[in-house]
């Protein structure tokens, strides 16, 4: 069985409050309806997700949160991970190579670049910059995780122009 990564950045977050560290920024409002416009039009191609693993940075877990409301996502299957706030996208795919094998989609919410040099580890056609609220997904002709590789993938889906 294929196993599908989908990787999610973060929605548009505010820079209004400068008392606050970067990790603690909010989302700006039009970064809360572009993600749940997002997850909306992305709801029937997120039919295999078991799990989203996200920042710990509030404006990451509040875009995983509101993705999981929209699409109706168990709450309880978002998983906060703190390495992922500051990760490189090496340290990303040795996370993903070691999730269980029982979920066949997961997907990753974080912050650029991280996030674009992550995928385009595994995309042919490669973006500049991974947008907020952006997501792509990647199906992987794999049985396990820790077989992913670029040769593997089988389909790519992005929802947002190059």
């Amino acid at each position: 069985m294929a196993k599908t990564l989908f990787i999610l950045r973060h929605a548009k977050s505010s820079w209004a409050e400068s008392n606050k560290s970067d990790k603690d920024r909010a989302l700006k409002v039009k970064g809360i309806s572009d993600i749940i416009n997002t997850a909306r039009s992305f709801a029937q191609k997120v039919n295999t997700l078991d799990l989203i693993v996200t920042s710990s940075a509030n404006r990451a877990v509040h875009t995983a949160v509101l993705f999981a409301e929209t699409i109706g996502f168990p709450p309880q299957k978002i998983r906060i991970e703190p390495m992922v706030y500051q990760a490189d996208d090496q340290e990303l795919v040795e996370m993903i190579k070691r999730f269980p094998n029982d979920c066949h989609g997961v997907m990753i919410v974080g912050h650029n670049p991280t996030l674009t040099y992550l995928a385009n580890r595994f995309l042919a056609d490669r973006i500049h910059e991974f947008p907020t609220s952006g997501l792509v997904s990647i199906v992987f002709n794999v049985d396990s995780w820790s077989e992913i590789s670029p040769e593997k993938v089988k389909t790519v889906f992005r929802s947002f122009d190059l």
